[in-house]
């Protein structure tokens, strides 16, 4: 896990220091759009997570039934 958190760290570092600014500023605008997908959608991802955790619910249940 250590190793992990390093990893990123060392990743964010050298995102915030690359001099590539087209492709820091590409990056950055992906993830806005995928933010503002998920606040857009987030009743459908709310409702589609509950049934399909409803679904491994029950067929967990029954299996252990």
């Amino acid at each position: 896990m250590k190793y992990l958190i390093l990893n990123v760290k060392k990743g964010i570092k050298e995102l915030i220091e690359d001099e590539g600014g087209a492709g820091v500023i590409e990056l950055v605008l992906i993830i806005v759009v995928l933010i503002g997908f998920v606040f857009l959608f987030k009743d459908k991802i709310g409702s589609l997570l509950n049934t399909v955790f409803s679904k491994i619910n029950s067929q967990a249940e029954s299996i252990y039934n």
